[in-house]
């Protein structure tokens, strides 16, 4: 079974999850290919795909979102599977979605969506972009849980294991 792994990163969080979900396929005896959202993927050489992008202003990165609609026949009738990385705030464990993945899950639906907690140092952003994240609430730190990731990536290697083994 030969996986994508695609994602779209601003800062490097979305980045690592990425990472960390090829790396963990990879050790459930899976075929993944990781590609940051270049514009250059063939996903009709792919069984499986895995989405990710980063939430910046409650929305998923445009990329991510041209991706989908770019590839949308060639993704009909694959395994799909989206995540979202984001930051908390506001006293919430973050987004219940951001604003366009609606879009992106009528134009592909996923088998499952996830929301993970990213990683932000604030001295990284320019002066007004820090201005707002901490009048938002923002905090710096890795908020990643590599646990919650590692389950998630496990699930979808049992169900693409599953449906390749012979009957």
């Amino acid at each position: 079974m030969t996986v994508l792994v695609a994602y779209a990163s601003r800062a490097g969080a979305t980045r690592g999850v990425a990472e960390r979900i090829a790396a963990r396929m990879r050790d459930n005896g899976l075929d993944v290919h990781l590609d940051p959202l270049l514009g250059r993927e063939r996903v009709d050489r792919f069984q499986a795909v895995v989405l990710g992008s980063p939430i910046y202003s409650g929305r998923w990165e445009q990329e991510a979102v041209d991706f989908v609609r770019r590839n949308a026949p060639a993704l009909a009738g694959h395994a799909v599977w989206t995540f979202s990385v984001g930051w908390p705030g506001h006293g919430r464990r973050g987004p219940a979605d951001a604003t366009n993945l609606a879009e992106v899950h009528a134009t592909v639906p996923p088998r499952d969506h996830r929301f993970f907690l990213g990683a932000l140092d604030a001295s990284d952003l320019r002066l007004l972009q820090r201005l707002t994240f901490r009048l938002r609430g923002g905090q710096s730190g890795d908020f990643r849980d590599w646990a919650a990731v590692d389950a998630w990536t496990d699930e979808i290697a049992r169900q693409l294991t599953a449906s390749s083994s012979p009957r």
